[in-house]
C-alpha cells in the first residue's frame, strides 16, 4: 500500500506542555509556586491586541524577531536596570520556556506552534523590589507554506491489529515520557549543524493526504543517505532514549538542555547507549530503513517542551547560559 510513494511514516504525539512555574531569579534559587497559565494561516499578520516587543520595563529580545511557524527561537532577558528581578516566569506563544542565567540576564528556547501565524503573547510574570507584576507582549510569527503528498491505497487496506495498537501506545508512552526529562543545563558550546549532507528528500510540515483525506503530518526532516552512512550529532548532548519502535524504527533521541531534543530515526545501527554524553559530530548511528519506511533515508525530529518544530531551524543556534542554576518548568502539582 505503501509503493506509490518513499517516505516515512512516523506518527508522533505531542502532549500538552507543562504549566509554568515561578523560577527564583537569584541563580541556584528555585521556588515552588506554580502560575497560571488550526488549521490555515491568515494571510497577512492582523494588528496585535496589545503592545508588540521591545519590553520598556524588563527588555526581551528574540531571535529571530520575526519567526516563521513551527521555528526554534532563542529568548534572552535581561536584568532591568534598577530593582533586579526576584523571581521570573515567561510564556510564549502559551508555552512555557525553561530558563538559564546569563551573564546579563537569562535565556532559553521558545518553539513555536505548527499553525496558526499571527500575533503571539509573550507573558512576563516576575517580582522585584517585593512586588509581583506581570506583562503581555506579542511576538509576530509569520506564516509559511506546507507542502502536500496525495496517496491512494487500496479500501481495506489499512487495518487495526490490537497487538500493533498496544506496541504503538507503549512507544508513545516512553517517548513522551522522554522528551518531559530535558535538563535544566544547555550541553552544546557551538552553533547546531547538520547530522548529514543537507539534501532534504521530504520537508518538515508536509500534509500526507490518503484518498483525499488528510491524515498524517511528516513532523520531521528527511535527508538522503544510503544504508550504513553515519549520522552524526548536530551539537552536544546526552541519549535519553533509544530503542526499536513501531513508527520510528531503530532510535535515538538526544537531550541538549532547556527543553530542547532531537530525534533520529530508522537507523540500520545504533552506536550509542542511555544516558551517553555525546559531542558534536560524534556518530550516533547509521541509514537505514527501520520501522515504518520504504527506503534508506535520515528522519530527523526536534522538540521544545514536547512540540514538534522544524529541525532545520536549529542550524547555526547557539546561545550561552551559565551551566549552573538553571530552572525547569514543572508539572502542576
Amino acid at each position: 500500500m505503501w509503493a506509490t510513494a518513499v517516505f516515512a511514516a512516523c506518527a508522533h504525539s505531542i502532549p500538552e506542555p507543562p504549566v509554568a512555574v515561578v523560577v527564583d531569579a537569584r541563580p541556584g534559587v528555585p521556588a515552588a509556586e506554580p502560575l497560571r497559565t488550526v488549521e490555515h494561516e491568515p494571510p497577512v499578520l492582523q494588528r496585535p491586541p496589545g503592545p508588540p516587543l521591545p519590553l520598556p520595563e524588563v527588555p526581551v529580545e528574540l531571535s529571530p524577531p520575526r519567526p516563521l511557524q513551527a521555528s526554534a527561537v532563542v529568548v534572552h532577558v535581561k536584568q532591568p536596570a534598577g530593582a533586579p528581578l526576584e523571581t521570573l516566569s515567561l510564556v510564549v506563544a502559551g508555552r512555557p520556556v525553561m530558563l538559564g542565567p546569563s551573564p546579563d540576564g537569562w535565556v532559553g528556547i521558545a518553539g513555536l506552534p505548527l499553525d496558526s501565524a499571527g500575533y503571539h503573547p509573550v507573558e512576563l510574570v516576575y517580582r522585584r523590589a517585593g512586588r509581583s507584576e506581570e506583562r503581555t507582549f506579542f511576538v509576530p510569527v509569520l506564516a509559511r507554506t506546507y507542502p502536500s503528498t496525495r496517496i491512494r491505497i487500496s479500501a481495506g487496506g489499512a487495518r487495526s491489529d490490537p497487538e500493533v495498537d498496544a506496541r504503538i501506545a507503549r512507544d508513545r508512552a516512553l517517548i513522551d515520557t522522554a522528551l518531559r526529562g530535558s535538563e535544566p543545563v544547555w550541553l552544546p558550546r557551538e552553533p547546531f549543524g547538520w547530522p548529514r549532507p543537507p539534501v532534504r528528500t521530504s520537508p518538515f510540515g508536509q500534509r500526507r493526504t490518503f484518498n483525499a483525506n488528510v491524515m498524517t503530518r511528516h513532523l520531521g526532516l528527511d535527508l538522503r543517505g544510503r544504508r550504513g552512512e553515519p549520522v552524526r550529532a548536530p551539537a552536544a548532548g546526552r541519549v535519553i532514549l533509544t530503542g526499536s519502535f513501531y513508527y520510528q524504527g531503530n532510535a535515538v533521541y538526544l537531550d541538549h538542555g532547556l527543553g530542547l531534543v532531537t530525534a533520529y530515526f530508522h537507523f540500520s545501527r545504533t552506536d550509542v547507549e542511555m544516558g551517553d554524553l555525546v559531542e558534536a559530530g560524534q556518530v550516533i548511528g547509521a541509514v537505514g530503513s527501520t520501522g515504518r519506511s520504504t527506503a534508506p533515508h535520515l528522519h530527523w525530529s526536534a522538540y521544545v517542551g514536547a512540540e514538534n518544530i522544524d529541525p532545520e531551524t536549529l542550524v547555526g543556534l547557539s546561545l550561552d547560559p551559565r551551566a549552573e542554576g538553571a530552572m525547569r518548568p514543572v508539572s502542576r502539582p
